[in-house]
């Protein structure tokens, strides 16, 4: 679960580097002041002797979870736009037990044995070392095991949504749940371990003073009692619509976004945009913009696109994608944008860029870059006056970052003169 902060423009790529670093420091240290740095300690929990992994887990899933219902229900937060990884019901649950397997045998999974590793930890700089083998090795097998990598989607999925029960009662019996298990994992440590859990400062103390720690169950109950009255904590369900906002938003040019933007976006592999091709599957299977998917538009709902996309709508004008735009957005959905002139304008402006007559410095350097994009995408460019089958004199070619994004083939347009589809 993302909260799209980046996505959405929130802060930049330099930003987001800086965010991340700070929220991997503050993790880390966490985790190893819970003790998550020593394989012992972790693989005590499988012997019921230290089952401080379940404890800490549980304590952020219910932070977490009444922590963002809370600020959802006071206006603060709008969960509809956090971000939710798609369910791929059967990978989801090999790779569970592959990790479980991998934590059991090695005592670490990918965050603990990183935090190990960095405090020096030679078992830990093994496991991170093997960790890395095992993404190179994945990625020279994924092409073979792709379909079933990919197999038994099943969407955005939540427990709530699946099995259609109030979001408010599902948060209160996780909450219930979780202090069940840590009156058990005291329990079980007793019992299995030195006998010291829970004798002073636990769930369990013998005494029936407010310890801390029962102070903060008490208020995770209460918080947990709040969700359970609380209603649904999402915001949307019901949208007030504005025509004549809409239609000036439209007209201002404010909802587009250029040929030459999306381009870049596809070419540095951001993912910043869901891009949909409105057109006919036929159309789409002849020739469409790299990464994008095929929803036509008379098959497009408000439920084809999540909350959290920012979309990009093109067809082979402005048209059909202005009628997308308005569906999308008169249900509520305020990160749809217009790919300005359509597939036309991706052909003239990326695809076949035309090098100025007599173009000065700034002019030359800025179609050199537009025409390594062009080549990228598996276009061509044109020398000026040419037509669209008389391509540039070849250019020294650039390297490339990485692969470019596979798409069909495109036939070259006989002449300029008249517009053409697809």
């Amino acid at each position: 679960m993302i909260a799209p902060f980046f996505k959405f423009g929130m802060f930049g790529t330099e930003a987001s580097l800086v965010v991340a670093f700070v929220i991997g420091i503050g993790f880390g240290f966490m985790l190893e002041r819970a003790g998550f740095g020593n394989a012992r300690k972790l693989a005590a929990q499988f012997y019921f002797q230290d089952l401080r992994v379940l404890k800490v887990m549980f304590m952020a899933i219910i932070t977490a979870m009444v922590g963002l219902y809370a600020l959802s229900r006071v206006g603060f937060l709008d969960l509809s736009k956090v971000y939710l990884v798609p369910t791929l019901l059967v990978p989801d649950i090999v790779g569970g037990l592959l990790l479980g397997m991998g934590f059991v045998i090695g005592g670490y999974c990918p965050g603990t044995s990183c935090v190990s590793a960095s405090t020096g930890r030679v078992d830990g700089m093994v496991y991170v070392a093997g960790m890395f083998a095992g993404l190179v090795g994945f990625g020279e097998v994924y092409p073979k095991i792709k379909s079933f990598a990919t197999m038994t989607p099943m969407g955005h999925l939540t427990i709530a949504k699946y099995f259609d029960i109030p979001y408010g009662l599902l948060v209160f019996a996780v909450v219930v749940m979780a202090l069940g298990a840590f009156v058990a994992a005291e329990w079980a440590e007793r019992k299995f371990g030195d006998g010291s859990a829970g004798m002073t400062g636990g769930l369990l103390e013998s005494t029936r003073r407010l310890t801390p720690v029962r102070i903060l169950a008490l208020g995770l109950l209460v918080l947990g009692l709040f969700a359970l009255v609380g209603g649904d904590p999402y915001r949307g369900n019901t949208v007030s619509i504005d025509p004549r906002a809409l239609a000036l938003s439209a007209g201002r040019g404010v909802v587009k976004v250029s040929p030459g933007d999306l381009a870049d976006s596809i070419v540095k592999g951001t993912e910043e945009f869901r891009i949909i091709d409105l057109r006919p599957a036929a159309a789409y299977a002849t020739y469409h913009i790299p990464t994008a998917e095929n929803i036509p538009l008379a098959a497009l709902a408000p439920d084809s696109v999540s909350s959290d996309d920012k979309v990009v709508l093109y067809s082979d004008s402005d048209m059909q994608a202005a009628q997308a735009w308005f569906i999308l957005r008169a249900s509520g959905d305020r990160a749809a944008y217009i790919l300005a002139g359509g597939l036309d304008a991706w052909k003239d402006q990326v695809l076949y860029p035309v090098r100025p007559a007599k173009p000065t410095g700034l002019e030359a350097a800025a179609f050199e870059k537009r025409a390594a994009v062009s080549r990228y995408l598996g276009g061509t460019p044109r020398a000026a006056g040419a037509s669209s089958a008389q391509p540039v004199e070849p250019a020294p070619a650039l390297i490339t970052p990485v692969a470019p994004p596979s798409a069909p083939d495109m036939a070259r347009p006989k002449k300029r003169a008249a517009r053409e589809g697809c």
